[in-house]
């Protein structure tokens, strides 16, 4: 008999505790984490894929159609386009100036180097190397979600055999209420020249 007692006692007890499951002012988004994912306005930076690095061999010299054939520097410039985009329920409703940059830290080139077994491992591009269109600031027109930016760099101004890195990040954005992304605010941008 005490054993039914106690039996009854935890199923009650167990019962009144379930109520809490019931929470009708999350279940109704009126707080909680479900109550600001429609208001959210995330700037981030898109992938293709699973990946965060644009990879990419370039050549030191160019081989003219020419007999006898002479190899000339890469002047050519090398554009690369880095999109960014507006994560939100509703498009911008104001023009969006998103500043990006190279990272400052050697942190994201130290990661990604511990990940990797081949050499030599990655640099850092140095800054005097390249340039981000506009001053990297990418804008957002009211009423859109898209805008990019573009790397630039000429090959023949680097060392050939080395591989560099260039971690690009989401500095700023220049309205509040804005949120730079955690895990898709930045890209790393690998540089091989041969």
């Amino acid at each position: 008999m005490k054993r039914f007692i106690k039996l009854l006692l935890l199923t009650g007890v167990t019962m009144s505790l379930s109520s809490c499951l019931k929470d009708k002012g999350y279940e109704s988004n009126l707080y909680g984490i479900n109550d600001s994912l429609e208001d959210n306005k995330v700037v981030n930076i898109p992938t293709t894929g699973t990946t965060f690095t644009v990879a990419g061999t370039y050549p030191l010299a160019v081989t003219p159609a020419t007999t006898p054939a002479t190899f000339l520097p890469a002047t050519t410039p090398v554009t690369i386009t880095i999109p960014v985009h507006l994560s939100a329920k509703d498009p911008a409703s104001e023009e969006l100036n998103v500043t990006l940059a190279g990272d400052a830290t050697d942190a994201k080139i130290t990661a990604y180097n511990a990940t990797i077994t081949t050499t030599p491992k990655f640099i850092r591009l140095p800054a005097d190397k390249y340039t981000l269109s506009n001053g990297g600031v990418a804008k957002i027109a009211a009423g859109g979600r898209d805008a990019s930016v573009t790397l630039t760099f000429v090959p023949s101004t680097l060392t050939s055999g080395v591989r560099y890195a260039l971690p690009v990040v989401i500095s700023a954005v220049d309205k509040s209420g804005y949120i730079i992304s955690g895990n898709q605010g930045y890209r790393m941008f690998l540089i091989t020249i041969r």
